[in-house]
């Protein structure tokens, strides 16, 4: 170590070295071989600050040249840009970043973002860097500082580059006043001056004063605590541009701006507690955790992946927002619901009966390939859309929609972390929903199956033939069918994501209004039937194209199985139960063969409703930045409550003292 010690004051020792390689020389001499061990570099940078503290001519020309390299880079732009979301968009994001990949842009004098891709050039250096203490960094940056000719120079390039970063910052926010997402949200906007113009002024104003010879400290010390509730006023405004967007509709695009906006306010905040707080013990602590942020965003700084996950939080904020309003009607809290929930999918189990039915001759049509696709997946999403307009319930479809509700309880507990008593009930209640709901597909899916092929066989007729009974009962049996009852579920994950979209949509483009002012419509209806008809495709226009959608991916999915020459296929809980129905009256089949499919077909069920849960939650935790806690202690207290009380994981049973 101690010759490496000695290497290092060589090199950095080269006049013909700039300042930037030989902190670079530095960072390297200090960076450990295993970044997770870092008791190495606590060595070698005590080695450095004792060096530096000698203050010797090779020291103070050192700590000299770092002064001036510091007073000659534009801070701000780093402080300003850090981790904000880019005004450009995803899509100019993901050029800039692939191109940058492959050939990073050129260094640029008193760039400070440049001067952190050099000294920190490894992906995991911020692994290293974090694991130190900021008491450790604070007597090393002390060190390499140690000259006093340009301290002076330097804090006050520093202040002021804090104002800058505060004054655009400050701008930005203004310059959302005349946002066309923000002013269809809040029309308020356009009447008066809002609170964005009002903190950039008041900033500049408080600009204006910091520049005079002589400031009046109490004067300042008020304007900093109006400033501050100019930006609660702010993030006040923000929520509120949230909330309608629930009513109004909220695209990604928003969405965007809504983050974005968010994380600039934020930025201002911090700002202007270092501007208070410059030159104390404080600002030097809160220096130090922005230069270890600054190092994890310089590793990610041109990863695509960290751009997807952001993407993926937008789209799914921008999608659950109108989910989770709805998730509470897809939950039975009493018996008077979970009587409903019952006969809604026993009506949905009729009509799937038949769906299964109509597939079964589309199957025996003999058709091409493209178009017996074609007309299955007609088949399912028509079926689906008929099901919802007749206000039937397929259980399986719940699931997106609960999950939102799932993650709203867990968003609205202190810290963003579950309240796991909490969840218990919920769970309770949703399970016993989606046991009414599967009894009601599966139960009446099974008779009417029975039913029509005792009509068929009555009249010296067959719906299947033996090759394809065993070929339907082959279907449901484990392990291919829990696989393809996965992809399912993916699906109707998927169709839930795809009906997020669509009502957010319909908000957005205000449909109804649309539909009551077509001049058809105008021509076709009365005025009455009218508002009720774009009342109700408004209402139900993503719930509709969700259904249908589903059908689609049902239908597509073993043709693109035949495409990728994959053993791809899907099954469903309800559509499983409708074909053991018919299979089943078609051979002599024990007692015992018949419960055994009928497990299957439970299983089946099983796997639909947690894949496709499990999805929903994820990302309605992701859109709301809320984590679930630890799993196995909500497993172990579950257990706990469904050995106390397990009927009322099947019937909502009403306590003495309170309600299930």
């Amino acid at each position: 170590m101690k010759n490496d010690f000695l290497n290092l004051l060589d090199n950095i020792n080269d006049k013909q070295i700039d300042i930037v390689d030989k902190l670079s020389l530095i960072v390297n001499f200090i960076r450990p071989k295993n970044f997770n061990e870092i008791e190495d570099s606590l060595h070698k940078i005590d080695m450095i600050v004792d060096f530096f503290r000698k203050s010797d001519n090779l020291a103070l020309s050192i700590s000299n040249e770092i002064n001036l390299l510091l007073i000659e880079s534009k801070v701000s732009t780093n402080i300003v840009n850090l981790g904000i979301l880019s005004k450009n968009g995803f899509s100019y994001e993901i050029r800039n970043r692939f191109y940058n990949k492959f050939l990073p842009n050129p260094p640029k004098k008193g760039d400070f973002r440049y001067i952190f891709a050099t000294l920190f050039n490894k992906k995991n250096d911020y692994i290293w860097v974090d694991k130190i203490d900021n008491e450790k960094w604070t007597e090393f940056f002390s060190s390499i500082l140690i000259s006093h000719k340009y301290t002076g120079k330097l804090k006050n390039h520093i202040y002021w580059e804090l104002i800058y970063a505060a004054e655009i910052l400050s701008i930005w926010i203004a310059s959302e006043e005349f946002d066309d997402n923000f002013l269809r949200l809040d029309k308020k906007l356009l009447n008066r001056d809002s609170v964005f113009i009002s903190l950039q002024r008041d900033l500049s104003d408080l600009i204006h004063k910091l520049q005079l010879d002589n400031v009046d400290i109490s004067s300042i010390k008020k304007d900093f605590e109006h400033l501050d509730v100019l930006i609660e006023q702010c993030n006040k405004q923000v929520l509120i541009f949230k909330k309608k967007s629930i009513n109004h509709g909220i695209s990604i695009d928003l969405t965007y701006e809504l983050e974005r906006l968010t994380q600039i306010i934020k930025r201002l905040d911090y700002i202007l507690a270092l501007i208070k707080s410059f030159d104390t013990k404080k600002f030097h602590i809160s220096l130090l955790e922005l230069f270890k942020e600054s190092i994890r965003k310089n590793a990610t700084k041109n990863s695509l992946y960290e751009l997807y996950e952001q993407s993926i939080k937008i789209i799914s904020k921008s999608i659950t927002n109108n989910t989770s309003e709805h998730g509470e009607h897809y939950i039975a809290s009493n018996v008077k619901d979970y009587i409903k929930m019952f006969l809604n999918a026993s009506g949905a189990g009729i009509i799937i009966a038949i769906m299964a039915l109509i597939k079964i001759n589309i199957m025996q049509s003999n058709f091409s390939y493209g178009i017996e696709t074609l007309f299955a997946s007609l088949n399912y999403g028509l079926g689906f859309v008929i099901i919802h307009l007749f206000g039937f319930t397929v259980a399986t479809k719940q699931p997106a929609m609960t999950a939102s509700t799932f993650a709203e309880a867990i968003d609205k507990d202190d810290g963003r972390k579950a309240n796991q008593k909490k969840l218990i009930l919920l769970t309770f209640q949703v399970i016993r929903s989606q046991f009414a709901a599967v009894a009601g597909n599966v139960t009446f899916a099974l008779l009417l199956a029975f039913l029509l092929s005792f009509y068929f066989i009555s009249n010296n007729s067959v719906i299947l033939n033996t090759s394809e009974v065993e070929y339907y009962l082959d279907g449901l049996k484990p392990f291919s069918a829990f696989f393809f009852a996965a992809i399912a579920g993916v699906w109707l994950f998927c169709s839930g994501l795809i009906s997020g979209y669509f009502d957010n949509r319909a908000d957005l483009l205000e449909l109804k209004s649309r539909y009551y002012h077509h001049p058809l419509l105008k021509k076709l209806l009365k005025k009455e039937i009218r508002e009720k008809f774009a009342n109700y495709l408004h209402d139900h226009h993503g719930a509709i194209v969700g259904n249908f959608f589903f059908g689609v991916l049902l239908g597509v999915t073993p043709f693109l199985g035949y495409l990728l020459n994959l053993p791809l296929d899907i099954r469903h809980v309800a559509f499983s139960t409708a074909y053991l129905g018919y299979a089943s009256m078609h051979i002599d089949i024990s007692v015992g063969e018949f419960l055994f499919y009928f497990i299957c077909v439970l299983m089946i069920g099983f796997v639909n409703l947690t894949i496709s849960f499990s999805l929903a939650l994820k990302v309605s935790l992701l859109s709301r930045e809320a984590y679930f806690g630890n799993l196995f202690s909500f497993l172990k207290l579950l257990l706990i409550e469904i050995l106390k009380k397990p009927h009322h994981l099947i019937f909502p049973i009403k306590d003495k003292k309170t309600k299930s």
